[in-house]
């Protein structure tokens, strides 16, 4: 008897658990049961006025190569793009003007000082409270926590309002209360153990 296997939500994390359980056993019946008018989730691109204007995240990390591969294995390598060097680098609104992200920092963390401190993105005290990292103790206990809740606690909430949440925003697309820092960014709790 064949083996089936149901998969509720075609979003993008129900169409890759379909597609590597369909390349791990082919002789799997797998059933995908999508809610909405369409697959794909909060993933989507609209031309509008026009405009592009990417619906959900627009990026992933290339530092697991397990992205990149599921491109590859659906045709898409060629349609990556890839960041280019010579690019300005991100920048996040402030005050009503686009500012460029401070030099050295890593998608949470700071790990040059000049930038930060010259950045007219955090406020003197954005500033002040993001350097007291270096005195903030390791977390005891082996729990999850979640990504806001770890920056909030090593960095401070205007480093995560101003420069964490912009830049997550566009690789994850979820309430940042609800990511756990341990499945999206395991590095940084390495980073805090260390």
């Amino acid at each position: 008897m064949r083996r089936r296997v149901a998969i509720i939500g075609g979003g993008i994390s129900g169409l890759a658990a379909a597609h590597q359980l369909v390349q791990s056993d082919p002789s799997l019946d797998v059933h995908l049961y999508e809610a909405g008018p369409r697959l794909g989730g909060v993933i989507q691109t609209v031309r509008k006025d026009g405009f592009l204007i990417e619906g959900a995240a627009d990026n992933f990390i290339t530092s697991i190569p397990s992205g990149i591969k599921l491109c590859e294995d659906l045709g898409l390598a060629d349609d990556l793009i890839k960041t280019n060097p010579n690019g300005r680098g991100a920048d996040v609104l402030t005050q009503g003007k686009l500012e460029p992200i401070p030099s050295g920092f890593m998608v949470m963390a700071p790990s040059r000082i000049w930038p930060i401190l010259s950045t007219r993105i955090l406020s003197p005290w954005g500033k002040l409270r993001s350097g007291l990292e270096l005195f903030i103790p390791k977390r005891k206990g082996a729990d999850d926590e979640s990504l806001k809740s770890f920056v909030c606690r090593r960095f401070g909430k205007e480093l995560f309002d101003r420069l964490v949440q912009p830049l997550v925003g566009g690789i994850y697309t979820a309430d940042p209360n609800r990511l756990s820092v341990a499945a999206t960014m395991p590095r940084f709790l390495q980073m805090e153990r260390e």
